[in-house]
């Protein structure tokens, strides 16, 4: 029994169990000879500063292309780091028209588009229904990536709002459709319902857009009844725009 006990506290890196003169583990002297001595595993880990993403500022590309390929490699950019899978903005790089929505669909990761799935199809009909080309609109999205919930974090709106009217001065659009209540109350800080009563503007960069605001599509899908509402926005849209 005596040989096992001391078999284990030579394992446990203590050469004997009771030393010979008395220690006094109140001197400080004694106390760092014993932290030396101690295991490495033993010794208190050091303190590494994490770095919060936000900190991890990335200088804005001024080029859209640019800004496209910092987005598809993962690059720290403000709403592409919700997820693993990354979608730039589609359209070309200069537009009479610029869309703007929350986040892309689960289909559109798939298809690699933002207009080529339900929703993208959908908006498409609309934007015809006003002699409009989607084709020759810029859509971009506040997150290029997908929370897991599918909803961005309110209190992610104002960095992502910043970085939105950053590609809005790349572009330079005559006019502006805001889809859906993230987009709404993100750059305009107003509710869906009452950003939709009247035609609203931007004001940045030395530029004012008149700027309508309307449904998400995926939100016309799921109810159709809401429909002839986005009709009536869309109108409006097309007389005051004159597109």
């Amino acid at each position: 029994m005596v040989e096992s006990l001391s078999g284990w506290w030579k394992l446990a890196g203590v050469d004997s169990a009771v030393d010979e003169l008395p220690v006094n583990l109140l001197d400080v002297g004694v106390r760092n000879d014993i932290a030396d001595k101690l295991p490495l595993s033993t010794q208190p880990a050091p303190i590494v500063a994490k770095i919060k993403p936000s900190e991890l500022r990335l200088e804005w590309p001024t080029d859209i292309e640019k800004l496209r390929e910092l987005v598809v490699s993962g690059a720290p950019l403000p709403g592409n780091g919700f997820g693993t899978r990354h979608l730039p903005s589609a359209g070309p790089s200069k537009a009479e028209v610029m869309l703007v929505s929350d986040v892309p669909d689960e289909e559109d990761f798939d298809r690699a588009s933002l207009t080529q799935g339900t929703s993208g199809q959908l908006l498409r009909r609309m934007m015809h229904a006003i002699g409009v080309d989607l084709d020759k609109c810029h859509w971009a999205t506040l997150a290029t990536t997908r929370p897991y919930t599918g909803e961005i974090p309110e209190s992610d709106y104002a960095d992502l709002a910043k970085f939105m009217l950053h590609q809005i001065e790349i572009i330079r659009p005559g006019s502006v459709i805001l889809l859906g209540s993230t987009a709404s109350f993100a750059l305009l800080g107003e509710e869906l319902m009452k950003a939709r009563q009247n035609l609203g503007n931007i004001n940045h960069g030395g530029i004012t857009l008149p700027v309508l605001t309307t449904f998400h599509p995926r939100t016309l899908i799921a109810r159709p009844a809401l429909k002839a509402q986005a009709w009536r926005d869309l109108q409006m849209f097309a007389k005051r725009s004159q597109v």
